[in-house]
This record gives C-alpha cells, sequence and structure tokens, in this order.
C-alpha cells in the first residue's frame, strides 16, 4: 500500500535563514582554537565521567574569564590545566 505513495520534492534547496556575522564567525574561531589549545571540548553536553573536581573548576574559571570573553589565556594556567590534565590521564 504504501508503494503507491509519491513523496513530494523540493523545488529548490533549503536556505538557511540566520545571518552571521564575519566578526561573531572570526570570534567563534579564535574562542574555539584557544579552547582547543588546551584540549577542552567546548561543546559537550552533561558530560559526567569522572573528571577530576579540580581540573574541571580550573576549565570552567579558565573558558567563562578568558576564552568566552575572547581573551587570550595566561601561560601560568595554560601550564597548570596541563598539568593536571596529564595527572588525570595517567590515573586513567
Amino acid at each position: 500500500m504504501e508503494e503507491n505513495i509519491k513523496k513530494p520534492k523540493a523545488k529548490e534547496p533549503y536556505a538557511f535563514s540566520v545571518n552571521i556575522s564575519e566578526e561573531e564567525r572570526a570570534a567563534t574561531a579564535r574562542r574555539e582554537a584557544r579552547a582547543d589549545e588546551l584540549g577542552i571540548k567546548l561543546y559537550l553536553l552533561d558530560a559526567n565521567d569522572k573528571i577530576d573536581a579540580e581540573l574541571q573548576q580550573l576549565e570552567d574559571y579558565i573558558l567563562e574569564n578568558f576564552i568566552d570573553l575572547d581573551l587570550d589565556v595566561p601561560e601560568d594556567l595554560k601550564e597548570k590545566y596541563i598539568k593536571l590534565k596529564k595527572i588525570l590521564e595517567d590515573n586513567r
């Protein structure tokens, strides 16, 4: 019975209605690059894989106070984050 049903075909491709400015795209790219430099995942939803509390707090602090504000992360924080992340990975 379903074989006789004809599906409608699109006459033209779907037009994406959201316009993102070049400035916003550039800011997003910088944010992603800064986070990627430290290995921070920006788009995890409800990630609960037993991340060490101190590492998670530092990650949140870096995201909120530097990356989200389009600022460079200070070297001492980068080093502390990378050191904590390495310790956590070595313990897994």
